[in-house]
């Protein structure tokens, strides 16, 4: 795996504290359309009254697609839950599809939401594949909880136990005009997982191909970053959300997760960085610049005979200057930082309209735009900027709905995850560092039978 460190500032001014962003580039290596590793699948469905009608259609839409996707490699289980949780397809070779999609067929809506207990007993099926599989567990809810377990804190710290614990990651598609975004996508973050929005029943065939690459296509398993703050940093704060713990000796552990074939990841902090002394024209501690951060990268590298586990460590430093003409910033981190800027001011703006507290989303987002054009270059900042005066026209203009909160926070999600691979799921242009969809080709027009409602000479 290939691994990039960088300081938005390499050189700052001597004797002067200068916040400072700190990004790591991941990149995976490229295994082409091999797919070695069967997958370990169980699909938890929520056919609660609440999902009753479309939602629960396009659930099952999306399961049966699953299903369908599924080599005889792969392991397959299906849980659904109401007010208690049953497990109606036991783990088991992807052998018998015809059966699982009559079972699917055959689900109907009734009863309250215990989410958890179905989460636990999809786990439960899961956890029965080998210890080296790739065990995911893909959640299809609207995530209103109201059987069981129902604390969004408790569900939360069952999740994370069942990604340490048992190596499961959830991902999580939301259903219906009412599903809890906040809750899903907390369980997608913090085990690893992928968060879509599945409003639009087109985009399921996608966003299952993207969750099956996810488990077929694994390259790089559990990348975890270790950091700790050195002579010069004061101050660490991740951009992004991730589960994180603090180790002995002023180690920060951030889980990253797992990478797919040629995907690329970034992880970007704020720093806050001392003043850097400087005496008599040079720099009072060292030449080669002052220590900064202390940095370990731990990951296994999966390949088809074997799994390797391995670790790089590194040391950050930053130089000290009097010439303000040295102080450049590395133009390949901006756009990093100021997208994963916008994804954390559109968390605090959601919050804000949560309470009806308008006037401060606006000042929220206009600080950062402020902050974002005074921080580079138009080229570099425009696509944040772009998106977060798009909404703060919107919210000036009184359309603040449901609907757009979904999708703001689907897009905080995707902007401080930042990854490659994870399929954008929403209705609008994907985010430059995903791979652009080119659209679909148009077909020939033939002259002896023109299109419906075209004009003929």
């Amino acid at each position: 795996m290939k691994i990039g460190t960088h300081l938005d500032y390499e050189v700052i001014l001597a004797n002067k504290a200068f916040p400072v962003y700190f990004a790591m580039h991941f990149e995976a290596p490229d295994v082409g359309q091999t797919r070695p590793r069967p997958a370990a699948f169980c699909l938890v469905l929520d056919r609660s009254g609440s999902m009753a009608g479309q939602p629960l259609e396009k659930a099952k839409q999306a399961a049966l697609l699953a299903v369908r996707n599924l080599r005889p490699a792969d392991h397959f289980a299906l849980v659904i839950f109401d007010d208690l949780a049953q497990v109606i397809i036991p783990f088991q070779p992807a052998l018998k599809k015809d059966d699982f999609i009559r079972t699917i067929e055959g689900i109907q809506s009734r009863g309250n939401t215990n989410l958890t207990g179905g989460w636990m007993l999809g786990r439960d099926e899961v956890k029965k594949s080998p210890t080296d599989a790739s065990r995911r567990l893909l959640l299809l809810s609207d995530g209103l909880l109201n059987r069981g377990v129902v604390d969004p804190q408790a569900v939360r710290q069952v999740v994370i136990a069942g990604l340490e614990q048992d190596k499961v990651r959830t991902s999580c598609l939301g259903f219906g005009p009412n599903y809890n975004e906040d809750l899903l996508t907390t369980m997608a973050q913090m085990s690893s997982g992928q968060f879509y929005d599945a409003d639009a029943p087109e985009r399921l065939p996608a966003i299952f191909e993207s969750e099956l690459d996810g488990l077929q296509k694994l390259t790089v398993q559990n990348l975890r970053v270790r950091v700790r703050r050195l002579d010069f940093c004061e101050a660490l704060r991740p951009l992004g959300h991730y589960p994180a713990v603090e180790r002995p000796e002023g180690w920060i552990e951030f889980f990253v997760g797992d990478l797919v074939s040629a995907e690329s990841r970034v992880v970007c902090f704020q720093l806050g960085v001392l003043p850097l002394p400087w005496m008599d024209g040079r720099p009072v501690v060292s030449l080669e610049g002052e220590r900064l951060l202390e940095v370990e990268v731990l990951y296994d590298e999966i390949t088809v005979a074997e799994i390797i586990s391995r670790m790089e460590a590194r040391v950050v430093r930053i130089q000290a200057t009097q010439n303000p003409e040295e102080v450049r910033q590395k133009v390949e981190v901006i756009p990093w930082v100021a997208l994963q800027r916008a994804g954390k001011v559109l968390d605090e703006v959601t919050k804000l309209m949560d309470v009806g507290r308008l006037d401060e989303a606006v000042m929220a987002l206009n600080q950062t735009i402020a902050a974002l054009k005074s921080y580079g270059p138009e080229a570099a900042v425009g696509e944040a900027v772009q998106q977060l005066e798009s909404l703060l026209g919107r919210l000036t203009s009184g359309e603040w709905s449901l609907r757009l909160r979904k999708l703001s926070k689907y897009s905080s999600h995707s902007y401080q995850r930042m990854s490659s691979s994870e399929f954008w799921s929403a209705g609008s242009a994907a985010p430059s560092f995903k791979p652009q969809t080119p659209p679909p080709p148009v077909p020939p027009v033939d002259p002896n039978n023109p299109p419906a409602g075209s004009k003929t000479s």
